[in-house]
């Protein structure tokens, strides 16, 4: 089995009670079988105390739908001085699974196995944001022993799953190329994934004997074209038509951000803080007045551009190789350039509120997006539908969003 893991992985270390929003608070803690089957034997007032805050979620869910119960926002056992009180009192090892590997988390595709650190962590948005090194787009690769037969039949297809690595790549080496400006690289990447999809549509459908050979094919020529030397240049003429159409992207972006307030709450008082965006951005200025905003924003936020590298391609590398079930690349990418827009919306809001913006008001607004998105498996659902389905999200429609300000 392979593993693959980012360069920055190794680096994460758990502030404690330093931390600036602990993952003790503002969600339901699942537990595992094995962490719930030993808390049922734990001995004196201590074990009376945990089997006292352990609820039975309404469904099943991944963990029995067992969970901690929540005190207001935090956690039963989080404690005055910010720390854990089973950690306290039975040791690391005894903690539930989810807070023994947060942030680490894995994806698993088959032969390869992928370990991520999560961006709703505020330490590890740090380091994710702030690797200077090329290392958001390099993962560090070894390997282990063989697995077993029952593993091997839940793989997912070697061969689209190449393909996929290859794709994502060739995302790496665009998002990387900065002869463009951000918005540019990732309109590129964007329109690459939308061609792929294109074709593997085609291919599904029209039933060919081989279609791993067609799907090869394709991958391969269009990761040519898109790399070639002049292909820079030539999108970006391509992208002309959409250049200056300030009003209609703002009208697009606006309703990007309203959408987002149908999420489930993970963030406390979600709908209200962003109904103060929307209201704050798009109802309070003219189309004028956000333009000269955002200028001014760009100006102040000169300096983070490799963060918004290391953002988008944090995405891409959670993100992409799940196609290899599901055969839906584009909706990924969609996805990684909606989320960083996002993000930046609320930097710029910010911005907006206090006249300043850093490199931490930017990681607080990552780690927050994620909590909020990437935590919450009903609103993942709920952004993959709109991102397939919405015509908001259509290729047109985000490439006005992207570079709709040039």
């Amino acid at each position: 089995m392979r593993y693959r893991i980012p360069a920055y992985y190794y680096g994460f270390a758990c502030t404690g009670a330093g931390c600036e929003d602990t993952c003790c608070r503002g969600w339901r803690i699942g537990i595992d079988d094995a962490s719930y089957n030993y808390y049922r034997q734990v001995p004196g007032e201590f074990g009376r105390r945990l089997r006292q805050n352990i609820q039975t979620d309404a469904g099943t869910g991944q963990n029995g739908g067992r969970s901690f119960v929540l005190h207001g926002r935090d956690c039963a056992f989080l404690n005055a001085e910010g720390l854990c009180d089973i950690y306290r009192e039975l040791g690391k090892d005894r903690l539930c699974r989810t807070c023994r590997t947060y942030p680490r988390h894995m994806e698993d595709y088959g032969e390869l196995r992928e370990m991520m650190l999560s961006l709703s962590c505020p330490e590890a948005a740090r380091l994710i944001l702030e690797d200077d090194s090329r290392g958001a787009g390099r993962l560090v690769e070894r390997e282990t022993g063989e697995r077993s037969e029952k593993e091997r039949s839940q793989d997912p297809d070697p061969e689209l799953l190449s393909c996929l690595i290859e794709a994502r790549e060739t995302i790496v080496s665009l998002i990387q190329d900065r002869s463009e400006g951000i918005f540019e690289r990732m309109a590129m990447v964007l329109s690459y994934a939308h061609d792929l999809q294109y074709h593997m549509n085609r291919i599904r459908e029209s039933g060919y004997t081989h279609p791993e050979k067609r799907r090869r094919h394709w991958f391969r020529r269009l990761s040519r074209r898109y790399l070639s030397s002049r292909a820079a240049a030539r999108f970006s003429d391509r992208l002309e038509p959409f250049r200056g159409r300030e009003k209609e992207r703002l009208s697009r972006i606006s309703a990007w951000m309203r959408e987002l307030q149908s999420l489930e709450p993970v963030l406390g008082q979600w709908e209200k803080k962003q109904g103060s965006i929307c209201t704050g951005l798009y109802h309070k200025h003219s189309g004028e007045e956000y333009q000269r905003l955002e200028r001014s924003f760009e100006a102040e936020a000169m300096e983070f551009e490799q963060q918004w590298e290391n953002l988008f391609l944090y995405f891409i590398h959670t993100e992409l190789l799940g196609a290899c079930y599901d055969e839906d690349l584009y909706s990924k990418v969609k996805f990684a350039v909606f989320s960083v827009l996002v993000i930046r919306e609320w930097c710029l809001f910010r911005y907006y509120r206090t006249g300043h913006i850093d490199s931490q008001e930017l990681a607080a607004a990552a780690y927050r997006y994620s909590r909020q998105v990437e935590n919450s498996d009903e609103n993942l659902e709920t952004l993959e539908q709109l991102l397939r389905e919405n015509p908001l999200f259509r290729l047109k429609s985000m490439l006005v969003v992207l570079v709709g300000a040039e």
